[in-house]
């Protein structure tokens, strides 16, 4: 081999050698098993986006289940160990207390309304910028898990008065807790794996889920009725670690953060024909499944956003929740204005 040729090739090997190690790792993290889901099909999109878009710079790694809690994610992803995850809301409420204000009952009327409000409104401009000086955490993206409903054993749940007496299966939140009260519900925190046995002997009369999870969680193949008051929405929040966004160069940064938005409306279109999908596959099980109309909600409304709104007031501070609430209202109005 002549020296010139030989000269070449050594340079395109340290080439080669060099991209390669230049290549930046973004490890996207999440509790979820890999499967056939919205979740999964909206990461793999997001790595496939990605590393075309960015022109093979970010290598994009994705971890599914056995890597932590929704907690640990964030912790992991707050110091670099992961690059990117997505949560629920309620994750993030052990590093801001205050993203608490997103499960006040009946928040948002629609997915639309809190879509519209999550990436247009300007408190959430300022919410964004102080989760990541007090958390350490980056939102950027938004999507949704659903509504969570009322099931039971007893009886349609069609107005507030209906909940009167059940003995309803809660989570261990202050929040939940003060929703069922309101509504002069018996709260029982039981544990999730023990909450569909605990419907079948009558420890309980029922509880409330998304669609997903009365079926997934044995609930539908043990109550009688569900009712689509959709007290509470979930939304999902998609993380990166600050340090990891800046340090990437223009192309790659602009490949991650339209990454993100490829991955929200996947997750929104899968989640959202889930949702019928489930609560279709709950009435073919035998489920009497009660549609609540907005008439119904807004009395639902009326009986338990004060209360929970004290409570939440006194946590977080009323100007906060006040405002915030306020904001909402403001985003329903414009997209929902009355005749």
């Amino acid at each position: 081999m002549s020296k010139m040729r030989m000269t070449l090739v050594t340079a395109m090997a340290a080439a080669a050698f060099g991209g390669a190690a230049q290549a930046e790792t973004l490890r996207f993290a999440t509790t979820l098993p890999e499967a056939d889901n919205p979740e999964t099909r909206a990461m793999q999109a997001f790595e496939q986006y990605v590393e075309f878009h960015s022109g093979g710079d970010i290598d994009v790694q994705l971890l599914h289940g056995g890597v932590g809690g929704d907690r640990e994610l964030l912790e992991n992803v707050r110091n670099g160990i992961f690059q990117m995850t997505a949560t629920t809301d309620g994750a993030l409420a052990s590093f801001y207390p205050k993203v608490q204000v997103f499960s006040t009952p009946y928040l948002f009327s629609s997915v639309r309304s809190a879509m519209t409000f999550m990436n247009e409104a300007e408190v959430m401009d300022e919410f964004v910028a102080d989760v990541e000086d007090t958390a350490g955490l980056r939102i950027v993206g938004y999507a949704a898990d659903g509504f969570r409903n009322f099931v039971n054993n007893e009886r349609p749940i069609e107005g507030p008065d209906d909940v009167q007496g059940l003995k309803l299966r809660s989570m261990e939140s202050p929040v939940m807790i003060s929703l069922m009260e309101s509504l002069g519900a018996a709260p029982t925190p039981i544990p999730f794996p023990e909450s569909a046995m605990a419907i079948r002997q009558g420890v309980v009369d029922g509880g409330e889920n998304p669609p997903s999870t009365v079926i997934n969680g044995g609930w539908a193949e043990v109550i009688d009725y569900m009712s689509l008051d959709e007290h509470i929405f979930s939304a999902v929040f998609a993380y990166a670690n600050p340090d990891f966004i800046d340090g990437l160069n223009d192309q790659s940064r602009r490949a991650v953060l339209d990454g993100v938005q490829l991955y929200s409306s996947i997750m929104l279109a899968g989640k959202g024909q889930g949702y019928l999908d489930d609560t279709q596959r709950i009435r073919d099980m035998g489920v009497e499944v009660y549609v609540n109309d907005a008439e119904q909600k807004a009395a639902f409304r009326e009986r338990t956003q004060a209360p929970v709104i004290d409570f939440l007031s006194g946590e977080l501070g009323a100007d906060y929740v006040e405002g915030f609430i306020a904001a909402v209202d403001e985003v329903e109005a414009e997209l929902y204005p009355s005749e």
